[in-house]
């Protein structure tokens, strides 16, 4: 059993002091000043701090009434407010104010029956201060062990390159919404208490929270919710804990390492981090995909005085279908209803074709075209990538190494959480399928894409081509995810489906 920790009045401590003694507690010397009293209790030490924080040192054995005398003083003291709906849910976002990395936005939900369960857990687990990624890990690893009991959470990320670009507080609105909208599939609304670490809420998922709430949500919109909300508390730590799995392996690749020096915790009030930095820059190296150029450390470092103003990010909800964008706003996503409007023709599709283009300054931009006028969408694949957000290619896709060649050029596919499903990596056990699976894996470990495998290669058959384009668009219909394609027959399929296609 991890330790805890209270803020906790004075009298309330002082019934929590009784409590210890009468059940067998006994009364130790006080160590320091700063101590009120301390006992020892089993094999668990509880000290009354003078300021107003009871701690209990972790009980290695895990002795059943240590566990009740920490129930006891969770009634004296509530570490976070207690539920007020059959479940509840949690948004928060790690990397907002990081030199190094993408921002890192998490959703949980959880029953309410194991919300002690989970504070049990957390502990004294401080997302406030500098840990290492086995610390966090092992964290997370405690807390996924309650997926059978309802527990989940979904993640997103914003790569660095458009925090540099854009104000980012809309593309946040959305994308906390499709979390949301992820929820909504198996829980009724009018059942969730929805609490947000207010990082500055826009108009847009402002709209979205007053439809909620006539729905019967509960909804909280709180500075430092983490402080006084579990499931906020529970989104911060799993959002710190994939942020700090990414900053290990930069730190671990040699790549980016200049005189055996590293980037440190990414965090411009680190010194080892500015050091890095300013090493990198003294050897007039290009700056790495992961550094947050608009931010003033690194300004300060090039020479450069002049304010970034940052643009409204280029989301167009007018390229998507009408009748997506009323269930998104109605908390359901949904993969049938999507459709892309051509904004030169005026053409409404469901499929649409993928392609390179070569920039005059030698740059590859990625891009989709409409199949009606041949003209570049523009914005499309970013509108998708935060209203969407999930692909799921076939192995015609693998094979061609599409996703991982996108990905070290032009970017399209930056962000998406790719969809793996048996079958497709079954038909990929060849040298360029394993060659690609390795580079997208190797792509998901650095963050830039989630990366997700449904069912075990073990259990797929002999499949006729029409059972396996059913079992992958299947597949793509339960994750709301757009297919990827360079087969013609499957786009065909996947299409009289209803689901958006990209085909190659």
């Amino acid at each position: 059993m991890s330790g805890r920790t209270w803020r906790i009045q004075a009298d309330a401590a002082e019934k929590a002091r009784k409590y210890l003694l009468e059940q067998g507690g006994v009364e130790e010397e006080i160590k320091s000043t700063h101590e009120g009293w301390r006992i020892k209790f089993s094999d668990s030490t509880f000290i009354f701090y003078k300021k107003g924080t009871l701690y209990a040192t972790p009980s290695r054995s895990s002795d059943p009434v240590v566990e009740d005398a920490w129930n006891f003083i969770d009634s004296l003291a509530e570490r976070y407010v207690t539920p007020s709906k059959d479940f509840l849910i949690g948004l928060d976002e790690t990397g907002k104010g990081e030199i190094i990395g993408h921002i890192i936005l998490a959703g949980v939900i959880l029953p309410k029956e194991i919300f002690h369960k989970l504070d049990l857990i957390v502990g004294t687990a401080d997302t406030k201060k500098r840990h290492d990624f086995t610390y966090w890990d092992n964290v997370f690893k405690r807390i996924d062990s309650l997926r059978t009991l309802g527990f989940n959470f979904i993640m997103e990320t914003i790569p660095p390159w458009e925090v540099d670009k854009y104000n980012i507080n809309k593309i946040m609105d959305i994308v906390y919404q499709r979390i949301l909208s992820g929820f909504f599939r198996k829980v009724e609304m009018n059942k969730c208490r929805i609490v947000i670490d207010d990082y500055g809420v826009g108009p847009t998922l402002r709209r979205f929270m007053k439809f909620l709430e006539k729905q019967g949500a509960e909804i909280i919109v709180t500075h430092n919710a983490d402080e006084n909300y579990l499931e906020v508390r529970l989104a911060s730590l799993i959002s710190k804990r994939r942020r700090e799995e990414f900053i290990k392996r930069i730190n671990e690749d040699p790549d980016f390492q200049i005189n055996g020096l590293s980037i440190g915790s990414g965090n411009a009030g680190d010194l080892q981090t500015v050091n890095w930095l300013k090493k990198w820059y003294q050897n007039k190296r290009e700056w790495p995909w992961f550094v947050k150029r608009s931010f003033k450390t690194v300004r300060e470092i090039e020479g450069k005085t002049t304010e970034i103003k940052k643009q409204i990010p280029p989301i167009r909800e007018s390229l998507l279908s009408k009748e997506f964008i009323e269930k998104f706003n109605e908390g359901r996503l949904s993969i049938e209803a999507l459709s892309i409007v051509c904004p030169n023709c005026g053409s409404v599709n469901k499929s649409m074709s993928f392609a390179v283009f070569e920039k005059e300054n030698g740059n590859k931009v990625s891009g989709m075209k409409c199949p009606s006028c041949k003209k570049l969408v523009e914005y499309a694949g970013m509108t998708l990538r935060y209203y969407c957000g999930y692909v799921v290619p076939d192995s015609s896709i693998i094979r061609r190494g599409l996703i991982s060649k996108d990905l070290e050029s032009s970017r399209f596919f930056e962000g998406f959480t790719v969809i793996l499903p048996a079958v497709v990596r079954k038909e990929c056990d060849t040298e360029a399928g394993k060659r690609e699976l390795g580079r997208i894996a190797d792509f998901a470990s650095k963050g830039r894409i989630r990366l997700e495998t449904i069912g075990k290669i073990e259990e797929i058959k002999t499949l006729s081509s029409l059972q396996r384009d059913a079992i992958i668009t299947d597949i793509a219909l339960e994750c709301d995810a757009i297919l990827i394609t360079a087969d013609n027959s499957m786009k065909a399929y996947s299409v009289s489906k209803n689901i958006f296609t990209i085909y190659i």
